[in-house]
């Protein structure tokens, strides 16, 4: 009977303390279609790889690197969590809604126009407040913010991190992301009921989101960080040699 105890609870602790598997993490980036938002990612990348003229074409391992670190900082039983949450009626829905809402400029224009002449009930206001302050965290947009700009930022400032006032660049940025979201989420659940959007309000809110959202937030700074150091590490590549190399 001891023994049966003991490996019950060495199979639960392994669940616990064990890293998630390559398995688990690509299953989740598919199930949240978050392996979209990777490829829009290392297009970013590359953009700004070639706007400093880098030969290092290390693109290609960004999204590597960054499931790799989601597997290190998920455990094995909190990747299972998550997939079941994101197995949800709701979450799911949620995800195909979400989906629809990167429309253009025009229609959501029209769209915000309509919600303009036609109010939202306080009621669904409240709950896209509260949904909007897990899905854009102040600090985990700043941090990402800081590392993609900070090969633009003087030593000095960033040496002067001590104050948390935010630069107006900062600022700026921040607004445009909550604004941006808060636009997403009004298009994307607008045919959502409101009992629908309490019950993903509770889901977003679950601690299992929240601790991946932190996760990925590192992630993504933990890369970006990587990827600045590279490109301005090795020095400019000038066009006539890039042409010269191609030629050759």
């Amino acid at each position: 009977m001891k023994k049966t105890n003991f490996f019950f609870l060495t199979v639960i602790l392994g669940q616990l303390l064990f890293a998630s598997t390559q398995e688990q993490i690509e299953q989740y980036l598919s199930i949240s279609k978050s392996d979209n938002e990777l490829i829009q990612i290392e297009q970013v990348f590359d953009s700004m790889r070639q706007d400093v003229e880098s030969d290092n074409n290390n693109t290609q391992e960004i999204n590597q690197i960054y499931k790799e670190y989601l597997q290190e900082h998920l455990s094995n039983n909190e990747a299972d969590n998550l997939l079941a949450l994101y197995r949800t009626p709701i979450m799911q829905r949620y995800v195909i809604e979400m989906e629809s809402s990167t429309v253009s400029q025009e229609d959501m224009r029209a769209f915000l126009e309509d919600v303009k002449e036609n109010p939202l009930s306080s009621e669904r206001e409240d709950i896209i407040e509260e949904i909007l302050k897990v899905t854009v965290n102040d600090k985990q947009v700043l941090a990402f913010y800081k590392s993609m700009t900070q090969r633009y930022t003087p030593i000095k400032k960033q040496e002067d991190n001590s104050t948390k006032k935010m630069s107006k660049q900062e600022e700026r940025y921040l607004e445009m992301m909550k604004k941006g979201t808060r636009n997403a989420l009004l298009y994307g659940t607008q045919v959502l009921s409101n009992e629908e959007m309490h019950e993903l309000n509770k889901a977003l809110h679950s601690s299992i989101l929240s601790k991946t959202a932190k996760i990925e937030s590192e992630a993504m700074v933990y890369v970006m960080n990587g990827f600045i150091k590279s490109i301005t590490s090795k020095p400019k590549v000038k066009k006539s040699e890039k042409e010269k190399n191609l030629s050759q």
